[in-house]
Order: C-alpha cells, then sequence, then structure tokens
C-alpha cells in the first residue's frame, strides 16, 4: 500500500543541473529520500520514437507524463522514505506540447491544480545564460537557443504553484547547490532532522 510521500519537483530548461542537484540531496539525506527519475530520458533510451511534428509531440509528451505518473506512484508504493525527489513533474510536459500547451490539460482529463496538488514545492533550476557553458548530455538534443525558451514555458506552466522557487544560474556550481539546500530546509522544515 502506497503511503502519503512528499513530492519535490526539481525542473527547468535543459543542462540547468537537476540530476546533478538531486544526487547531491540523495547523497545528503540517504534513505530519507527516494528519486524519482526523469520519465523522459527513460522512455528514449528504451527506443521511443522522436517525429518531428505537432501531432507526434502530443502523443510523446502524453506517453512521459502518464509515465510520469506511474514512476511516481510506484516510488510511493515501493519506497518508505518520506520524500520523492522528482526529476521533472507532470507539467513539464504542457512546456513541451504544441501551440504554447493549448490543450494538454484537457488532452489528459486534468487541471493545473490537480497537478499542483501532487508536489509540495517546485524547484526551477535556470539553465546557464551563454552557450559556452551550456552542455547537452544524455539523450538531450536541444540547443542552447531552445534550451532558454523552453526553459521560459517552464517557468510560465509551475508559476502560480504556491511553493515554487526559481533558483538563478551561478558560474559555481555549489553557490546553487547550497540555495537549494537552504530552500529545502525552509520548505520542509523537519526535512533535516527525518
Amino acid at each position: 500500500m502506497a503511503h502519503s510521500q512528499k513530492r519535490i519537483v526539481f525542473t527547468g530548461g535543459p543542462s540547468g543541473g537537476k540530476t546533478s542537484i538531486i544526487d547531491m540531496v540523495l547523497r545528503r539525506f540517504g534513505k530519507k529520500v527516494v528519486v524519482v527519475p526523469e520519465a523522459a530520458t527513460i522512455l528514449y533510451a528504451g527506443g521511443f520514437p522522436r517525429k518531428p511534428g505537432p501531432e507526434p509531440m502530443r502523443h510523446t509528451q502524453r506517453a512521459i507524463y502518464y509515465t510520469v505518473r506511474e514512476l511516481e506512484d510506484l516510488t510511493a508504493l515501493t519506497s518508505d522514505a518520506p520524500v520523492a525527489l522528482c526529476d521533472r513533474g507532470t507539467l513539464d510536459g504542457m512546456a513541451y506540447w504544441p501551440e504554447e500547451g493549448t490543450g494538454f490539460l484537457e488532452s489528459l482529463g486534468t487541471s493545473r491544480e490537480k497537478e499542483f496538488a501532487r508536489y509540495i514545492a517546485v524547484f526551477h533550476l535556470r539553465p546557464p545564460k551563454t552557450s559556452a557553458s551550456y552542455q547537452l548530455s544524455g539523450v538531450r538534443i536541444e540547443s542552447h537557443k531552445h534550451a532558454l525558451e523552453l526553459d521560459r514555458r517552464v517557468e510560465a506552466v509551475w508559476a502560480k504553484h504556491p511553493n515554487r522557487f526559481v533558483i538563478e544560474e551561478d558560474p559555481d556550481f555549489l553557490v546553487k547547490a547550497n540555495k537549494i539546500m537552504a530552500q529545502l530546509d525552509t520548505v520542509i522544515p523537519q526535512l533535516s532532522k527525518i
């Protein structure tokens, strides 16, 4: 039986440091937290087709949405950790959806409010502002310019979440990480005690 696990989303444009930050939080808190991996990476690495055009993108984003939901629910079912660190959330697909996200929620039979309620906090990590600092990794294919546009769209998607924190780019990654750790202690004061 699934327990009431608190979920924290790490989101933002590509190359913002989400996966690296999640790894740092995991090392700090150990078994007190569990990681929900990025669904898009799992799907693309497993051979999910990347086809151009608006209609294929709708199919892709619906597949990612449902995979995110199942990964989060499976994590709550199989882990006793009180906190789940989510590498992206259910609404991220709205930023990748054609026409600035129009029709995304309706296509999935959900609402922004229902999806917001799944997460106690959202950490939006900005990608590098300069192309020299931008890094593609894994299955990511976005140019630096596209990453900045996606970052803007992701920010708009999560803008009204009641516990949203935007973490600006910093040349020193540890400065960025320390800002997040400090915010985590304000979001979940008991996190450092668990």
